[in-house]
């Protein structure tokens, strides 16, 4: 027993380590970000299913302050506040109220999910010439999502890309580009305009 101890140390010792260079990457990406505030990029998703086959397929705006953002997309478009979120479906025609603090809430802002990961994940770093890739992995697989990856830009640590894997649901894939800092936004931009969706069925689910 004392045998098998001796060799794994050094393996445990390596699992600290990665863990403690993607905490340090990542407090270094979230201090970049929020100097950077508030900010615009271009994002589109793609839905998989488990066989890899395409769901939904959508673009748009992302908007982000600190925990206000809006994603503006052609088929859905969703506001968060901080304290509400908001989410239009335009294909049934249907505005959805959630608080700021439900799941889906919280894996839509990138900002969330990398200042409160350590409450649900470990995480590993690979650096590569380009990107480096940050890999949460949960510590419960069946909580919905079992592991989320991010890319960031080597060079100027802004986030490229997200994926977020759900066992049994397939994966989402996120792309951001067209990275705009220091946007000056007023409050108004991170509220649904409710009026403006006529006919549009209300169900708030706070």
């Amino acid at each position: 027993m004392r045998k098998l101890l001796i060799l794994l140390l050094p393996l445990f010792s390596l699992v600290a380590v990665a863990q403690n260079a993607a905490d340090t990457y990542i407090a270094n990406v979230l201090s970049a970000m929020k100097s950077d505030a508030a900010l615009q990029m271009d994002y589109s998703y793609k839905v998989y299913d488990d066989n890899g086959k395409v769901l939904v397929a959508d673009k748009g705006i992302m908007r982000l302050d600190g925990n206000r953002y809006s994603l503006l997309m052609d088929n859905m478009k969703v506001w968060c506040d901080g304290t509400t979120q908001w989410s239009y479906m335009s294909e049934i025609n249907e505005i959805y109220i959630t608080s700021a603090l439900s799941d889906e809430a919280q894996n839509l802002s990138p900002l969330y999910m990398m200042e409160n990961y350590k409450e649900r994940f470990t995480a590993k770093m690979v650096e590569n010439t380009q990107y480096v890739d940050v890999v949460f992995t949960a510590f419960d697989p069946e909580s919905g999502v079992d592991k989320v990856e991010l890319r960031f830009g080597n060079k100027d640590k802004r986030l490229q890309m997200m994926v977020i894997y759900m066992p049994g649901n397939g994966r989402t894939e996120v792309v951001l580009d067209g990275y705009t800092a220091h946007c000056k936004f007023v409050a108004s931009v991170y509220e649904c305009p409710v009026g403006d969706f006529k006919g549009a069925e209300v169900v708030d689910m706070r």
